[in-house]
């Protein structure tokens, strides 16, 4: 039997390309016997917009300055990049490069098993929308969608009527989050379940054969930053007042100078998952620092830096009772913290869901 999974691979994104690993990974482990592999759609546009130095704003005075800053710290971009796409070449089973939407759909590998995977590849605004709700014929094969999440959850009767007519050809449909599940459920009229992100898939210990292991051997505060910026700073700087440990962060945003201990631009997907594996607590806006922060068991803080793009987080946290983690738009300042607030044991919940959602999945490929 042949697999293939088409998802986010290429972005220099923690998350996207940890996600495709887990899903490829847990798939090898369970059908050793199969051939899993990742279809390798990358566009040029999926390029370009990794490249280092972002393209040219109209508010010229703030690209210029960027670019400097990203000038100033090129090496360790470089770096990252680097390892992102050494990662991928090392633990992807890539096939033949697709670079558009209409190559990929007129010489679809073939395959028994079309399985689409998870972050927001069903964004309803995604412009490789065709491409990732597989609008090509299947004859013979399965379609299936793990945990795909629309990255929103303001679904309008326009967002309804783009969408439904991509799902009626998958034999099996999933979601991330209880809001997209909804969504999907309203429109093909059936129950569609919410499982959990691939990272999940995965132990921590077999998270841990991949890590890196930092160099730092002081406590430290992990803060993951994508959106969430000087809020996430302020909410780990209140975390050290008490506790002494340094704060250590890892930032998309090479413009940003934090008055902090160390500001990492360098990180692969290996010292990522080491950073958080060896942390005291992890303090970020995003879904998959939030994830591994559960997987490793560390104590976090989640700020909601896009209200209006944070059900995922929602969602997960509140299957497995972590709403209080959770620090709300503009309240950094606000924030206390207090030690007393992680006797939460949430382990025999999140196994459970960890359960349902592999039973899920091999159900959904062996039928």
């Amino acid at each position: 039997m042949k697999i293939g999974i088409l998802t986010f691979h290429t972005p220099i994104n923690y998350g996207a390309v940890l996600q495709a690993y887990a899903l490829q990974k847990f798939l090898k482990l369970q059908y050793s016997q199969y051939t899993i592999c990742n279809i390798d759609f990358k566009t040029e546009e999926h390029i370009k917009r990794y490249n280092i130095f972002a393209p040219l704003r109209r508010n010229v005075i703030k690209y210029i300055y960027e670019q400097l800053c990203i000038l100033f710290r090129y090496s360790a971009l470089k770096r990252r990049k680097s390892k992102f796409n050494l990662f991928v070449s090392e633990e992807l089973n890539l096939t033949k490069r697709f670079e558009t939407t209409e190559k990929l759909l007129g010489n679809m590998p073939e395959m028994d098993v079309y399985l689409v995977g998870s972050d927001q590849v069903f964004h309803p605004s995604s412009p490789y929308l065709r491409a990732y709700y597989f609008d090509f014929v299947k004859g013979n094969a399965r379609k299936i969608a793990y945990a795909p999440s629309f990255g929103m959850s303001d679904f309008t009767e326009q967002i309804k009527n783009r969408i439904a007519p991509h799902l009626k050809d998958f034999d099996v449909l999933s979601c991330r989050e209880k809001d997209g599940a909804d969504f999907i459920c309203n429109i093909i009229g059936k129950e569609v379940p919410t499982v959990l992100d691939p990272v999940f898939l995965l132990n921590k210990e077999q998270w841990s054969e991949i890590a890196v292991e930092p160099t730092i051997k002081e406590k430290y505060i992990f803060v993951y930053d994508l959106n969430g910026k000087e809020n996430l700073i302020t909410i780990a700087k209140k975390i050290k007042e008490k506790t002494g440990f340094k704060i250590i962060c890892q930032t998309q945003s090479a413009s940003k100078f934090y008055n902090i201990d160390q500001q990492r631009f360098d990180s692969g997907p290996r010292e990522f998952v080491g950073l958080i594996k060896n942390s005291e607590y992890v303090v970020t806006d995003s879904f998959h620092g939030t994830a591994f922060s559960i997987l490793f068991n560390k104590p976090q803080f989640i700020y909601n830096a896009k209200p209006k793009a944070s059900s995922r987080i929602f969602s997960l946290m509140k299957m497995i009772g972590l709403e209080d983690r959770i620090v709300e738009y503009g309240m950094s300042k606000t924030f206390v913290y207090n030690s007393n607030d992680f006797c939460f044991d949430y382990s025999n919940k999140l196994d459970e869901l960890i359960a349902e959602s592999k039973l899920f999945l091999k159900n959904s490929v062996e039928v």
